[in-house]
């Protein structure tokens, strides 16, 4: 009875602490999404290829945008012409550069300030890696002739000619709607990204408290003393959970005993590559871009996550 308690407890935890980065971030994306259409620091991308990789990256860090609906932006962005070099890098990095994941970050590990550095760094890395991957790609050549039709909650997505379009609730897009109906639109987004993201903060939570309550601790010991058990665990544990980037971070502080470096390592491949995400990539890119998606970032974050174990974190 005291390990339900113990449980219960933790579990709740988690989540109290989570929920109110995971509310931010639902609330700034749904005004984004509202009030700012997704290509506009985009539309004036550089020529030169460190350019439109930098303007991803740049972009990444002003519009916060959770991982469970990036695929569909960076898809509407390519059918826009924007250049891949500067869209696929949005794409893998934005869900974990923007100030809410970061703040999210710093308040789950008490202001160390490094583990944010190298979460950043273990995320930038492999979205600059994919764009130079794509060389001079057309944004046609990226994805497959016949992307799917990717819709969150809420949305019914309609074509335009070559374009896509996104309609929702209340839609605050130009579409003459008024600043009622945007207001509308904003709480719509809100409510349904929270809803939509806040079961796999519980799940991810209940997981996390179930380790920590009922695995017998010499098995979490063997974890948590060897470095490339403790990265490879919290990988799979990433990929399998889909825990949004606002909140994946409460997860990862729970896990006590385990390096520096299997943590940041959950933080980083988690938002890349999970099992939200994987299904995602192979329906709106072509095959080989699709493969990229999943194995780059993985082996990227495995191979620094290798470098921190050497260092000791």
């Amino acid at each position: 009875m005291q390990d339900i308690s113990i449980f219960a407890m933790a579990a709740t935890s988690i989540f109290i602490e989570a929920a109110p980065f995971l509310l931010l971030g639902s609330l700034i994306g749904a005004v984004i999404e509202v009030l700012v259409p997704g290509e506009i620091l985009l539309r004036f991308v550089p020529s030169n290829p460190a350019g439109q990789i930098a303007a991803g990256l740049f972009a990444g860090m002003l519009l916060p945008t959770c991982e469970c609906g990036i695929v569909p932006v960076a898809k509407r962005l390519l059918l826009k012409n924007v250049p891949p070099r500067a869209a696929i890098p949005y794409m893998m990095a934005a869900p974990v550069i923007n100030p809410v994941v970061i703040g999210s970050t710093l308040f789950a590990f008490q202001g160390d300030v490094s583990v944010v550095i190298l979460r950043v760094l273990m995320v930038i890395a492999p979205a600059m890696a994919l764009g130079l991957f794509l060389g001079d790609a057309s944004p046609r050549e990226v994805l497959k002739p016949q992307p799917a039709e990717l819709k969150r909650f809420g949305e019914q997505e309609e074509k335009h000619g070559m374009y896509d379009h996104v309609h929702n609730y209340g839609c605050g897009c130009v579409c003459g709607a008024n600043d009622e109906n945007k207001f509308k639109a904003m709480l719509f987004h809100t409510g349904a990204e929270f809803i939509s993201m806040g079961r796999f903060l519980i799940f991810g939570a209940i997981v996390a408290a179930g380790f920590k309550t009922f695995l017998p601790p010499e098995i979490l010991d063997v974890f948590s003393a060897n470095g490339w058990l403790a990265v490879t665990g919290l990988m799979l544990l990433a990929i399998l959970l889909s825990i949004c980037s606002e909140a994946d971070a409460f997860v990862a502080a729970s896990f006590v005993s385990f390096p520096i470096a299997a943590k940041v390592a959950f933080m980083a491949v988690g938002p890349m590559v999970d099992l939200k995400l994987i299904p995602m990539f192979f329906a709106v890119f072509n095959k080989r871009v699709a493969i990229a998606l999943v194995v780059v970032p993985i082996v990227s974050v495995y191979a620094m996550s290798f470098i921190l174990t050497l260092g000791g974190l």
